[in-house]
């Protein structure tokens, strides 16, 4: 079952890099940080601020700080007990694919993918009757993801799961933000 699981993620990865050219190659690079995203936040909580009051800013900002902690906490712990290398780094794929970056930890799960799904889903589920453009977050979430598999930094499988265990560990948090704020 893994072989083929493994396989088809050769497979679509292989696909998926190969759209890259070294022309975008800065532009995803760029994407691909972290904190080349703290403006959009930065912009998000200034119109937080003009719709929650203080109290419920800072429960909403507290409890969204603990769920990222939580979720880069267990994804390094999960990267550390499977121990799967990255496509970039897989030997035994030397030369399949375009490589531009080669990140040291492991692969499974993808940490980007896992971030970025919880604090889109949070930050949406608590502020999308507030700010109807909050839904560009998806657009950002995808693009973050995508600059994965565009490096060869992770196989489709892991983008995949890092969703589900971002998705629901965002849909916990949230549940926990809505009962602090009634």
């Amino acid at each position: 079952m893994l072989d083929f699981i493994q396989e088809y993620d050769v497979a679509i990865l292989d696909f998926l890099n190969g759209l890259g050219v070294v022309k975008t190659d800065p532009f995803w690079l760029f994407i691909t940080k972290k904190y080349v995203w703290i403006p959009f936040f930065v912009i998000l909580f200034f119109f937080a601020f003009k719709k929650f009051s203080k109290k419920q800013i800072l429960i909403i900002l507290i409890v969204g700080v603990i769920m990222l902690g939580l979720v880069l906490g267990l994804t390094e712990i999960v990267k550390n007990v499977i121990v799967r290398d990255r496509p970039c780094n897989n030997s035994a794929l030397d030369g399949l694919f375009r490589e531009v970056i080669h990140p040291k930890s492991y692969s499974f799960y993808s940490g980007h993918a896992a971030t970025s799904v919880a604090v889109t889903a949070y930050f949406i589920s608590l502020l999308h009757k507030q700010f109807k453009l909050i839904y560009v977050m998806i657009l950002w979430s995808v693009m973050f993801m995508f600059s994965r598999l565009y490096f060869a930094a992770h196989y489709p499988s892991d983008i995949l799961v890092g969703i589900l265990v971002g998705f629901l560990i965002a849909r916990i948090f949230v549940f926990i933000v809505r009962r602090r704020l009634r």
